[in-house]
């Protein structure tokens, strides 16, 4: 059974059970009512006739003339019956349909030698008192009431409480299976979500048998399965994290090989070549040694995601300028570009040698090629207070506008749909991990200018 149905039928049967106890209360109440009037009326009633009838009789026998006479009886209202007694219980005058006795109220005024029944019809209502004359007892007056019209009166308000809980029942019906719904829908919802996240985690989750379930059972069946499926992903991760542990220390075997056998060549080189040859080698020993510690970095990456830069020290940024000058310059010239390195002053600060030498010649290899034959490229070097700003200006079609705020992310090409899109974004990293900032200057036209803020404090 559905959480609604059941919600409904709960609300359906909380309603009519506490209708009919409303009902029920207020038709014993009114039958009390009625009955509390009725006696305290027809009380009333007996003691104002048997004063009557004290003051006109003084004996039985004259009791008995009186009552046959019908004195006194216009007092009385309509339907009411009137029945004497005398001390003894003898049937003195009345109607014969009540019975010879007297009724139970009656029965306890008389004083009578041997025990009477009591006669009493079941839907009449008595009241008895005493005649006395002087202070002898000469009757007792009987009245009675057919309670038959409050009967009547009390059935038609049971009818008319159950009309009022059957319309009631109705209207709880439509008013609970609207709130059972609102109150089943938020749970199914995350029933149905829970089951997604599941399949989700999960794309080979079988598909589970149709049983006969509420929300909360299928919300509770769902979460275990969700349950399930973490767990599955979360060996699943931790099968991939070693995957990707065993990769990296394949690829970097395989990466180191080479470039350990192209570092021995080159010192063979070295030792053979000619003098005027030795700068050219030298510059080469150095990227591939460069190129062997990117690699155990790259291959290395740390847990959170997050750039780590090696042992940071002293470095001479115009030093470092013009080693990047000379190692483009065969390439710039064959390209036709023009490039040049403009700083007045020299500028030291704490950095990771090999990574800012990474980021710059990225910075570098985008402006070569971005810029036309005949174009210039500039690479300047201010220090401005405590920071030191560098800055790379080429004649290139530039970057459009929309793209300025998206090349820093990953997988983001801009002016370059051959690229990876990752060139940039390791630029930022870069910087940002040595404390600095790097930004594209959007006045610049035509071409493009990125400047690289350092602090020169930077511990």
């Amino acid at each position: 059974m559905s959480l609604t149905l059941r919600l409904s039928l709960t609300y359906l049967l909380l309603t009519l059970v506490g209708m009919v106890l409303l009902g029920g209360g207020f038709v014993a109440l009114a039958g009390r009512y009625l009955a509390e009037q009725r006696t305290t009326t027809l009380t009333a009633q007996t003691d104002l006739y048997a004063a009557l009838l004290a003051e006109l009789a003084d004996s039985p026998a004259t009791l008995q003339a009186i009552a046959a006479s019908g004195v006194g009886r216009e007092i009385l209202p309509p339907g009411t019956a009137v029945r004497l007694f005398d001390p003894n219980g003898t049937r003195l005058s009345g109607e014969s349909d009540l019975g010879p006795f007297p009724s139970r109220p009656a029965l306890a005024l008389v004083r009578s030698p041997w025990p009477l029944p009591a006669s009493q019809v079941a839907d009449r209502h008595y009241a008895a008192q005493v005649i006395q004359s002087a202070t002898t007892t000469i009757g007792v007056v009987e009245l009675s009431v057919s309670t038959a019209e409050d009967t009547r009166m009390l059935v038609s308000l049971r009818r008319l409480t159950l009309q009022v809980a059957l319309v009631a029942a109705l209207l709880m019906a439509l008013i609970s299976l609207v709130v059972a719904r609102s109150i089943a829908r938020p749970i199914l919802r995350q029933s149905l979500r829970a089951e997604g996240l599941a399949r989700a985690f999960s794309h080979d989750l079988p598909t589970q048998p149709q049983l006969q379930r509420d929300e909360i059972g299928q919300l509770g069946a769902n979460l275990d399965a969700l349950e399930t499926s973490l767990h599955a992903y979360t060996a699943r991760i931790a099968e991939l994290e070693q995957a990707r542990t065993h990769f990296y220390r394949s690829i970097s075997h395989d990466l180191r090989t080479p470039l350990t056998a192209i570092s021995g060549m080159i010192e063979n080189l070295i030792d053979t070549a000619a003098p005027e040859h030795h700068p050219a080698l030298s510059l080469l020993e150095s990227e591939t040694q460069r190129m062997a510690r990117l690699v155990d970095e790259l291959l290395r990456p740390p847990a959170d995601g997050q750039l780590l830069l090696a042992h940071r020290r002293p470095l001479a940024l115009g030093a470092l300028l013009s080693e990047l000058t000379d190692l483009l310059a065969g390439r710039a010239r064959r390209a036709g570009v023009s490039l040049q390195l403009q700083f007045e002053t020299e500028v030291s600060l704490l950095a990771d040698r090999d990574r800012l030498k990474q980021a710059l010649l990225n910075l570098l290899d985008n402006a070569l090629r971005a810029t036309p034959p005949g174009g210039t490229i500039l690479l300047g070097l201010v220090r401005r207070g405590t920071q030191a700003e560098l800055s790379i200006t080429d004649d290139g079609p530039g970057i459009p506008t929309e793209l300025h705020a998206a090349i820093w992310e990953r997988g983001v090409r801009g002016a370059h749909p051959g690229s990876a899109g990752l060139g940039l974004a390791i630029v930022r990293e870069i910087i940002h991990a040595h404390g600095g900032t790097v930004r594209l200057d959007s006045t610049h036209q035509p071409g493009a200018r990125f400047s690289i803020a350092l602090p020169i404090d930077a511990t």
